[in-house]
């Protein structure tokens, strides 16, 4: 099946905040809407507007979605103010020693005789007290369900009583969802001043408690952030391992994409690059047309391929919207439950928006499954 999708993209500033970068739509159903993703404060807004249109199958009853079909204008950069400088460290309280036992002799009893008493042996010098070890990286965890999301007044439907969403992210570096789980800040990609302001908005996202970051988004596509594998790698370096040991950190995200330049390929060329020096400590992957046995194969291959814990930040459904709610219901089951997904740490579908995980300002059918298990 082929299909059309124009991608209009319009630059709006507005002083302390910054676009995320233009990013996609489940494709299939017409979709018109403002595309706003945060990055940070000290950057400039960019509202991305998506029409998406679809071409026509030869039975016209069949959705697809996949990340490989955007087309887009370039976006002409726009002016930043300069990043805030990262306020100094809180003064490191020296731990306390370590308590030392000293071990002395009992005076010998009396002799018999009339002998001198003997001098007891000297106590032994108490044992140096070892500097303490360097704090270890993060252990990998479970958070389960996250909401993927631009407009942060669409969250609370999806946080109340029995919900099973456990963190958020907006494609930025800035959060703004006001509900405080823990936000993942991205990089996004090389474009505007994303590298620039990236170091101190990353920091700052871990002194507010993210435990993760994410890395470069969809560099495998030419909408996206439109990388080689071998430049992806040198600024991963450069980018992310300054953060290695303080939060654990994300592989850039790749499409579901069978081409030998994109998708897993992709992904295998950049470790090539990397040559053993990028902090990844899970690969993070997006996943669109797959039925569900061709999705849950592909977690399996990933998995196996780089033999790391996996993150789905993006994926859609084919179907109506109950169809996909069962298909919901049977893939969160396996990641959720099955042993053999339990590498899976962390998924949330694309998107919370207007029409896809939302409809009326409630969630959708679905939207209502993947936030409440039904």
């Amino acid at each position: 099946m082929h299909f059309k999708t124009v991608l209009a993209l319009a630059a709006a500033g507005l002083a302390g905040q910054a676009v995320a970068g233009p990013h996609h739509h489940q494709h299939g159903v017409r979709h018109v809407h403002d595309k706003r993703a945060i990055v940070t404060e000290l950057v400039t807004v960019t509202n991305w507007v998506t029409v998406t249109v679809t071409g026509h199958s030869p039975t016209g009853t069949r959705r697809q979605f996949y990340s490989n079909t955007r087309k887009a204008k370039k976006v002409k950069p726009t002016p930043s103010s300069q990043a805030a400088p990262v306020p100094p460290p809180p003064a490191s309280v020296a731990p306390a020693p370590a308590p030392t036992t000293i071990i002395t002799r009992a005076r010998p009893p009396p002799a018999v005789v009339n002998t001198p008493e003997p001098v007891p042996a000297p106590a032994p010098a108490p044992a140096p007290v070892p500097a303490p070890a360097p704090a270890p990286a993060p252990k990998g965890q479970r958070l389960g369900a996250g909401l993927a999301y631009n407009n942060p007044n669409l969250l609370q439907k999806f946080l109340e009583s029995g919900t099973k969403i456990g963190w958020t992210y907006n494609w930025g570096q800035r959060d703004d969802s006001g509900t405080g789980l823990p936000f993942i800040p991205t990089l996004w990609g090389l474009k505007l001043d994303f590298p620039q302001v990236w170091p101190a908005n990353a920091q700052r996202a871990i002194d507010s408690g993210s435990p993760c970051l994410f890395s470069f988004n969809e560099p495998d596509h030419e909408t996206q952030a439109n990388l080689s594998p071998e430049v992806a790698a040198a600024k991963h370096k450069e980018l992310m391992n300054p953060f290695q040991g303080k939060a654990r950190i994300g592989s850039p995200s790749i499409t579901n994409s069978g081409s030998p330049t994109q998708g897993i390929e992709w992904m295998k060329k950049f470790f090539a690059a990397c040559n053993g020096g990028c902090a990844v400590d899970f690969v993070n992957i997006h996943i669109y047309g797959f039925d569900v046995d061709t999705f849950l194969a592909h977690l399996i291959k990933v998995n196996e391929l780089f033999k790391k814990p996996v993150w789905i930040t993006e994926f859609g459904l084919n179907g109506s919207d109950e169809e996909i709610s069962q298909q919901l219901k049977t893939i969160i089951d396996a990641i959720e439950n099955d042993p053999k997904y339990a590498f899976v740490e962390a998924y949330s579908y694309f998107m919370v928006e207007e029409g896809i995980m939302v409809k009326g300002n409630q969630p959708s059918r679905y939207g209502k499954t993947f936030a409440y298990g039904g």
